[in-house]
């Protein structure tokens, strides 16, 4: 054996000795065995050996499959144990009798995995879509915005944002708004449909309902996968009225800084859909 052959002999075993090795569970009688993204991971070919044979016996093994960031661990769902043990071929780095050595997972490649996905109860008690009427007065609403504080480029998310931003910062120093609307009311309910907007624009954010019932909602913007939510009319009144405090006890507008933000948001779910941000 060559110098080389040794060198990488080593380094296989390195890889194997650093690897996760997920410990099999059995819930409702079904084997359910771990794999995060992020994670060298050993998997045994048969995870049924472990287990007795007989009428308790678990009958399905299924691999759970998980999000590992700085939060922590969640489950994203799970496949068939099988199926999903061959789907993981390409990425796998070495076998023996037992096992396979799976390469640390990107978490697009983990959930291209997923046959059943994870159901995860909702922040609020209550969410629905907007009625047409509802539909219509927001239309109408950013359409008269657009025109009022002459937004330039109504097709471009951040610009919308960027332009929201140096609006609320004018009206917080001078204390003055166009005479088109009545009162600050009038104009955090603009402004905050021009921020929903620039959300639905840039990142494909949706509006929707979501409170304690149908008689105690707001209405905001859901990201495209539906984790979190922004009520954007109480988001801009909070600034406008003076009371989004940050760290320095000073009211901050917020606005772009929470934009940018959003982008790529659903990449990191919590346990709960609907999260409310801001």
């Amino acid at each position: 054996m060559g110098i080389f052959d040794r060198q990488k002999e080593k380094q296989k075993k390195s890889e194997w000795i650093t690897a996760v090795r997920p410990e099999s569970k059995v819930y409702a009688g079904r084997i359910m065995v771990g794999l995060a993204s992020g994670e060298r991971t050993i998997l045994p070919k048969n995870p049924w050996k472990d287990y007795e044979t007989g009428e308790n016996a678990p009958q399905e093994c299924y691999m759970l499959l998980m999000r590992n960031d700085e939060r922590g661990y969640y489950v994203i769902g799970h496949g068939n144990y099988d199926s999903t043990i061959k789907k993981l071929e390409e990425y796998t780095l070495d076998s023996d009798e037992t096992s396979i050595l799976v390469r640390e997972l990107t978490l697009e490649e983990l959930k291209s995995l997923v046959e059943v996905e994870s159901k995860r109860d909702n922040y609020f008690k209550y969410v629905g879509e907007l009625s047409d009427q509802l539909r219509n007065e927001i239309e109408f609403t950013f359409r008269k915005a657009i025109q009022v504080f002459r937004i330039t480029n109504p097709e471009d998310g951040r610009a919308i944002a960027t332009q929201v931003m140096e609006i609320v910062d004018d009206i917080l120093e001078t204390g003055k708004f166009p005479e088109a609307y009545d009162d600050m009311v009038d104009i955090a309910v603009a402004l905050g449909v021009l921020f929903g907007q620039a959300l639905c624009v840039g990142y494909g954010w949706s509006w929707k309902r979501f409170g304690e019932s149908e008689s105690d909602s707001v209405y905001g913007v859901v990201s495209p996968e539906e984790n979190f939510c922004n009520a954007s009319l109480l988001y801009l009144n909070k600034i406008l009225s003076g009371q989004n405090i940050g760290l320095d006890g000073n009211n901050d507008n917020t606005v772009l800084l929470l934009y940018n933000m959003l982008e790529n948001i659903d990449q990191k779910p919590e346990d709960k859909k609907y999260v409310p941000l801001a």
